[in-house]
């Protein structure tokens, strides 16, 4: 048990570490490709050192695989189902055999397989210690040191092309690419799940690691915001306002405050109804809650779900694989460019949902299998104790991952961190008092809730 938890916490150190800040050789123009072959190489090497204990352990019947099976959870389970599911999706797909590694972001049933392996054995065998957090919030501050850099018009480390710089965003290339995440919509969905995260740790930590955690914290909330993305927004404000009630003691404190919550929120819903605010997004808002739907909205997402929708009732059940969206003819989304004095045609390769991806990809049966598996990690975050800090805060970066990944899409570059998030929140088996971090674990809790000492 000890070996797999120290090959799975090296696993982790190095998605936070090597994966994130790798870009190859050729920036921004290969990103995909590049993280797609890092996140291959370091996942399969992962796996195979797990099994290589694993099958250790059984020559030496120390463990068997009917114990392994049955000390299964159902988050795992649901996990396992929705990859069955995706292989089934793929095999009977009309484009199979490209939905095995993709037709056109690396999203295919072999990426989806070290996806769900390494949820699998991250959540057996990971655990939330302190190591992980510094290390965490060490990758968080330069990252965001990179964007803020790049905001200002600089292009270290050549990710642009020779010549260009963030403020050739949407004139001299299509899109916007920031940090060593490339696409401005993925970095900001890094942010969702790492701004609760160090939010909730800086409200829950002692002594000088405060000082880390804010000084991870502030660059990264600024790099945020500046970076103007509204899903992103949607993500870190659903992170951090609907988390805040679980870390609360007293039950009937945390009650109180998600109904306050909930009123704010329709509250709000209901001033976006009635008034027609001078803001896009909710000039748009309005609109959609008056049945008034234009392609447009949404940087042109309505006219997406819109064409999703349409061609995934022609395979309601399996989908037609994944990733393969890019073969499916659906109408390019056009949109008229000032700048560049025409029309912008863009193909249509994802649905810009993760959730309606998955029902075009692979079907209801594998949406309904993912829904399942979210709702159960949220179920254990909700139920444990409001003294275990590192579930409070996974929980939370989880949260507003999920809430993002309405406008988001799934991807090698950013789910392998959402994965070890949630892998992480799995994990957590926390005694009454918050105290134990997992299941067999002997290391110091994630976050303690003592005042003085660490």
């Amino acid at each position: 048990m000890k070996a797999k938890t120290a090959i799975t916490q090296a696993y982790l150190i190095l998605l936070m570490t090597v994966f994130l800040f790798f870009t190859g050789s050729a920036g921004y123009m290969k990103i995909s490709e590049s993280k797609f072959r890092a996140f291959t190489l370091i996942s399969v090497g992962y796996i195979a050192a797990i099994a290589a204990v694993t099958a250790a352990d059984i020559i030496r019947g120390r463990s068997s695989p009917l114990a392994l099976l049955r000390s299964s959870t159902h988050a795992q389970r649901a996990a396992v189902l929705y990859l069955t599911i995706t292989w089934i999706s793929a095999v009977m797909s009309p484009y199979w055999p490209d939905t095995v590694i993709g037709a056109s972001r690396y999203e295919g049933a072999f990426t989806i397989t070290l996806y769900v392996a390494a949820f699998l054995l991250i959540s057996a065998y990971g655990r939330a210690d302190r190591l992980l957090l510094w290390v965490f919030a060490g990758a968080v501050a330069l990252e965001s040191i990179l964007c803020i850099v790049q905001m200002e018009g600089y292009n270290p480390f050549t990710l642009y092309p020779s010549g260009y710089n963030y403020f050739d965003a949407g004139v001299a290339y299509n899109g916007a690419y920031l940090g060593t995440i490339g696409n401005a919509d993925m970095t900001a969905a890094f942010y969702c799940l790492a701004v609760p995260i160090l939010a909730y740790g800086l409200a829950r930590i002692r002594g000088s690691g405060r000082l880390i955690l804010l000084a991870a914290l502030v660059p990264a909330l600024y790099a945020a915001v500046k970076m103007s993305v509204m899903a992103g927004y949607v993500g870190v404000s659903a992170g951090l306002m609907l988390a805040f009630p679980a870390g609360l003691s007293k039950r009937r404190t945390r009650i109180i405050c998600w109904a306050a919550l909930a009123a704010i929120i329709l509250a709000g819903a209901l001033t976006v109804y009635i008034a027609d605010l001078p803001f896009e997004m909710f000039h748009q808002a309005h609109n959609i809650l008056h049945g008034s739907f234009d392609g447009s909205f949404g940087s042109g997402r309505i006219h997406i779900w819109g064409q999703v929708l349409e061609h995934a009732a022609r395979r309601p059940l399996l989908g037609f694989g994944p990733d393969t969206m890019i073969n499916g003819g659906l109408e390019p989304f056009r949109r008229y460019s000032a700048e560049l004095g025409g029309m912008i045609v863009a193909m249509i390769d994802t649905a810009h949902s993760e959730y309606l991806n998955i029902l075009y990809h692979q079907g209801i049966f594998a949406l309904a299998a993912y829904v399942w598996l979210l709702a159960l990690l949220i179920k254990r975050w909700l139920k444990s104790s409001p003294a275990d800090g590192a579930a409070w805060a996974l929980g939370a970066g989880v949260l507003g991952y999920c809430a993002q990944a309405f406008f988001g899409f799934s991807t090698c570059i950013i789910t392998p961190f959402f994965l070890g998030a949630a892998g992480l929140l799995e994990s957590r088996r926390a005694a009454p008092d918050g105290s134990q971090a997992g299941r067999g674990n002997n290391v110091r809790a994630f976050f303690t809730r003592v005042s003085g000492k660490n």
